[in-house]
């Protein structure tokens, strides 16, 4: 006899309704969505976050006890759906410690658990900044001639790409330093030195810093460099006609204050003439 095969019913699946692996910046919100397409009943709805190997309950959604979220996870965590057949949790407020890979898993009756997953990929950028700043020369003689220092920096996950934009007159490879720090982000340090000149101001020279949430340009400031090496003597001029002008004054007006004193007291022995009628030119100008 033969016997008759039943077709089988196809496999009990979930459907990520977001992309499989989303990307957000630190401080971002994100938001997860699963469906299930199964015809079997749902009983229960859990979250996970995959850490080090293994899972880590985040949030349960049941008819019987409604939304559920771990303590760990309850102050950035909230339910966006919550359903039997359709859930959705959103994280607000995304930090480093966030990134990983997440899973939706819808446990049915009677065929247990079906599963759907996706990742998550957390970018961090902070600090991008250029600067300029005089140096001595590496040889240190006193004529010789000072030196500029222009650093642009930046501090992300994954690290930033940094390059520069020159006048061909100045083309030159810069030094690149890289620093990594146990919350996976990298500061990246380029530099590099030339000779204090005028060319560092009339061309524009600018710093660009690429990085999958950030891209920006910063042009050198040169404000600094405008002053030169000697800018320190230009104001000791003014500074020292400022102070000098009322010593002057105030010399002056004691002398007289002084002699009218002693005119008082002696008028024969002292004439009330003020002490600055000794100097030889005024002398000139009372016989005239």
């Amino acid at each position: 006899a033969m016997l008759s095969v039943a077709p089988a019913s196809p496999p009990a699946s979930v459907q990520v309704m977001n992309r499989k692996v989303q990307s957000v910046q630190a401080g971002g919100n994100v938001t997860f969505s699963c469906r299930s397409v199964t015809k079997e009943d749902v009983i229960q709805v859990t979250w996970q976050k995959e850490t080090d190997g293994a899972e880590d309950n985040i949030a349960t959604y049941s008819t019987l006890n409604g939304q559920k979220i771990a303590k760990a996870y309850a102050s950035h965590v909230s339910f966006a759906h919550s359903q039997l057949q359709a859930s959705a949790i959103s994280l607000h407020g995304v930090t480093l410690h966030d990134e990983g890979c997440y899973k939706c898993i819808f446990n049915t009756f009677p065929l247990g658990a079906v599963t759907g997953r996706m990742c998550l990929k957390v970018y961090a950028i902070s600090d991008p900044k250029v600067e300029t700043k005089l140096i001595l020369s590496p040889d240190k003689a006193e004529d010789s001639e000072k030196m500029v220092e222009m650093s642009c920096s930046a501090t992300g996950k994954p690290a930033p790409k940094i390059t520069w934009h020159l006048p061909s007159i100045l083309q030159q490879k810069p030094r690149e330093y890289h620093m990594k720090f146990s919350n996976q982000t990298v500061t990246v340090i380029s530099n590099f030195t030339h000779t204090h000149s005028k060319i560092l101001q009339e061309y524009p020279i600018t710093c660009m810093i690429q990085h999958p949430s950030l891209n920006v340009t910063l042009v050198v400031p040169t404000d600094s460099l405008e002053q030169g090496p000697d800018s320190s003597v230009a104001p000791a001029i003014p500074i020292a006609v400022g102070v000098l002008l009322p010593l002057t004054f105030l010399l002056l007006l004691s002398c007289l204050l002084h002699h009218r004193l002693r005119h008082l007291r002696d008028p024969e022995r002292n004439p009330a003439w003020p002490c600055w009628v000794g100097l030889p030119f005024l002398r000139v100008l009372q016989q005239s």
